[in-house]
């Protein structure tokens, strides 16, 4: 069978079912935490990056997590006094047996003083800023812990890091996020920011009412998104959700991009049920769900519509940081790699920072944004009418 006939035969059968049907089953990662002699270690931390799952092990070291289904997870374990372990599972069974070894760290005990130290107090509303994001979800967020944070500088660079998860609450989404950061540097005069780190989401306590406005924010948080973006494309919807991919090109040394959205079927191989294979260098990413609906609407074909001739036609890309202002549901995503694996959730195997680089609306998300893999819209954001 050609890969077009079966990327279509496997999208027509992931947009009957629900893209989180995967949930009707149970999958199963378990293990086991010893240190470097073997020992079991007893109350070590095991989650998956970026979700509500997470345990402790038991008396003798041994965990369990219950998955949503099949899909690409990013394990790590995490016990004071050694250093963090990671591994990346691409669950295509019910099962997964995954040991984890953790190497003894040191813990050097440093003393700080946030009234007093200026340099401490405006590096960290720098942190802030870049790490959390620049959204009103980002200015609502309060980091409980920061004393947790370990800053250093070089030129016009900053850096942080810390041994601890960092607390932050986030009242706008209705999410305590603990955030275990591993990197993140901050280049001041070229205005270019990357961290990393794993994260684990647990569900504030709220009323009914907080409850409603959570699911709203929510929502509005996932529209538009990276998540929401890379599920069209796994489920082959990207355009009826309401986004217009371009082909990003180089030609004299300046970057442009294509006004024709691209058709994904060139660009996606279903590898079966469970994954996608995404191939490509760069794409100019519209997210225009009124105005889709608006044209499809009037009659206008998928394979020739364009959101809008003003603002996506072929002209030379400029940087994020050189437009003045920041660009609204316009993003750019370059790929790091030959091809990316994506599971329905729209988790990539070998994660953002290895696989991709962003420019635009999306390095606005950051922190305060994010939200936990097993969420899904309570209604479907097709952008036709």
């Amino acid at each position: 069978m050609r890969p077009l006939i079966l990327r279509g035969l496997l999208s027509l059968i992931l947009i009957q079912t629900a893209t989180w049907a995967h949930a009707q089953s149970v999958y199963i990662i378990d293990g086991k935490v010893t240190d470097e002699s073997l020992k079991p270690l007893a109350g070590a931390t095991v989650f998956i990056d970026g979700s509500k799952i997470a345990t402790a092990t038991d008396a003798t070291g041994q965990f369990k997590l219950t998955v949503p289904g099949a899909g690409s997870y990013h394990l790590s374990a995490k016990m004071l006094g050694y250093a963090v372990a990671n591994k990346d599972v691409m669950l295509k069974e019910h099962s997964a047996n995954i040991d984890f070894k953790l190497a003894v760290k040191s813990v050097v005990l440093k003393q700080i003083n946030i009234g007093t130290d200026k340099n401490w107090a405006q590096h960290f509303e720098m942190f802030k800023k870049q790490f959390l994001g620049d959204t009103p979800n980002a200015l609502a967020c309060k980091i409980v812990n920061p004393e947790v944070i370990n800053f250093s500088t070089k030129q016009s660079m900053l850096y942080a890091d810390a041994d601890e998860f960092l607390i932050i609450e986030n009242p706008n989404l209705g999410y305590r996020i603990k955030y275990l950061l591993k990197t993140f540097q901050y280049d001041k005069m070229a205005a270019i920011t990357s961290y990393d780190g794993d994260v684990i989401f647990e569900e504030l306590p709220g009323t009914d009412a907080q409850k409603q406005s959570w699911t709203k924010n929510r929502q509005l948080a996932y529209a538009g998104s990276l998540m929401h973006f890379l599920r069209s494309v796994f489920t082959n919807t990207a355009l009826r959700e309401g986004f217009v991919a371009g082909q990003l090109y180089k030609k004299d040394n300046k970057q442009y991009y294509d006004s024709k959205p691209v058709d994904f079927d060139t660009l996606v191989t279903a590898i079966d049920t469970n994954f996608i294979a995404l191939k490509f260098t760069g794409l100019h990413v519209t997210y225009s769900p009124d105005k889709v609906a608006q044209l499809l609407k009037s009659g206008t074909k998928e394979t020739s519509l364009v959101v809008d001739s003003s603002v996506l036609r072929k002209r030379p890309i400029q940087p994020a940081s050189n437009q003045g202002v920041k660009p609204k549901y316009v993003s750019d995503l370059m790929s790091y790699v030959k091809q990316v694996t994506i599971d329905a959730s729209g988790r990539v195997f070998s994660g953002y920072l290895l696989s991709f680089l962003i420019r635009g609306d999306w390095t606005y998300r950051r922190v305060a944004d994010q939200l936990p893999f097993e969420y899904q819209p309570p209604v479907k954001l097709y952008a036709t009418p």
